[in-house]
Parts: C-alpha cells; structure tokens; sequence
C-alpha cells in the first residue's frame, strides 16, 4: 500500500491565472438540467473533456464534437479538509474528491458524502448526486457519494 503524506500550511492562490473557457462550461451546465454530463472529444486523439475547451490539450487542434460521459467515476486523488476557508473548524471533516468520469479524460472535483474520511481511497468508485431541482449550475451535481 502507498504511504499516505500530509501536506501542511496553506497555498496562496490569487498568485494563479485560471482561464474558463465558456462554451465548453455552458454546454455542460446546460445538459446538467437533465441529469447528463456532456463534454467535447477530439477527433485525431480521442481525448474527451469535461468542460470542455475549444481546443485539444495534446493535438492543439480546434474540437467540437460534443459526447456523454457518464455520471460515474473513480477518484483520483481526494483531500481532507479541517477547516473552512477562513481557518475555522469544521464540525465534521470534509472530503474533496477528484474525480475522473467513466468516458472522460479529465477530472472534476466535488465533494464526497456517505463515507468516513479514513475510508476513501485512491480508485473508489463514486457516483454523483444529483440536486433534485436542476436549474443549469455547477450545484446541480449536489456531491458524490460512494457507489
């Protein structure tokens, strides 16, 4: 078994650019409603996104082609969290998952509920839980849970 290792101190992130590249995130949250996750694949590679981006990361080629990806998934890695973003205690330990989609090539985060935290592990099988009135928000995909 691997060892686990612990990460101490906080990371600053404002130092960071992040890019969010609409149309692959609108299409995504728009088939949310209905309960589906729909990312976009590249035809030379095959690599599939979700959300995804308007160019392939690794043929640097323009994708459109829109495909399903299902709502279960394995976690890749997870986090455990303490405390609030403030630093503040929380009353129960919160675990970050992220997860890769069966179908898709790349990894979303959430959060994990119905599992002790000393019982997630690296490929556990997860499954999303969806909010029961969707609206087309990234809240419409409530938290994973185990399968």
């Amino acid at each position: 078994m691997e060892e686990t290792k612990v990460v101490g101190g906080a990371w600053e992130l404002s130092t960071f650019k992040f890019r969010v590249e609409g149309r692959g995130l609108k299409l995504m949250l728009e088939n949310m409603k209905d309960k589906k996750l729909v990312g976009i694949k590249c035809p030379q590679c095959g690599m599939v996104y979700l959300p995804g981006p308007f160019y392939c990361r690794k043929c640097y080629i323009r994708i459109d082609d829109e495909v399903e990806v299902s709502d279960h998934g394995q976690i890749m890695t997870f986090t455990i969290g303490y405390a609030d973003v403030r630093g503040n205690p929380l009353e129960e330990p919160r675990v970050a998952p992220v997860v890769k989609m069966d179908g898709c090539d790349s990894w979303i985060m959430g959060v994990l509920e119905g599992v002790k935290p000393e019982d997630v592990h690296v490929g556990m099988r997860v499954k999303v839980h969806w909010a029961e009135e969707r609206t087309g928000s990234l809240q419409d995909m409530q938290y994973f849970v185990p399968e």
